[in-house]
């Protein structure tokens, strides 16, 4: 997980005021304050086109609510991959899959392996 840092030294040169200790601490709150109620820091790269989309899918989630949910219901059966839930499932999952024409053939090596000295 990465951790960001607290402060950014460059906002106090970028304070009009000169005032070393205002602009870090407002995002110090900020952050905190936004942690605090749940959020989560997050930074990608996308293409330039798809940042304003990007934006808004964010703000619809940040909103909550019945536009949030609708977001999350449209884009998480295209974005995620279900996963296995029973042996079923599992079978049928082989069964698709590039390898199901094939014969593999796996036999267990039964050598006892080679003696390890550890002295």
């Amino acid at each position: 997980m990465i951790k960001y840092p607290e402060t950014f030294p460059e906002f106090e040169t970028m304070n009009p005021l000169n005032s070393k200790t205002e602009s870090p601490n407002r995002v110090v709150r900020h952050r905190k304050a936004v942690s605090g109620s749940g959020g989560k820091r997050v930074e990608v790269t996308v293409p330039a086109n798809d940042a304003g989309l990007i934006k808004a899918i964010a703000g619809a989630l940040r909103s909550g609510g019945k536009k949030a949910r609708m977001v999350r219901k449209s884009l998480q059966p295209i974005l995620t991959i279900p996963k296995a839930r029973t042996g079923k499932e599992l079978i049928e999952f082989l069964r698709r899959s590039p390898l199901a024409d094939i014969a593999l053939d796996f036999e267990r090596d039964r050598s006892t392996g080679r003696s390890a000295d550890f002295d």
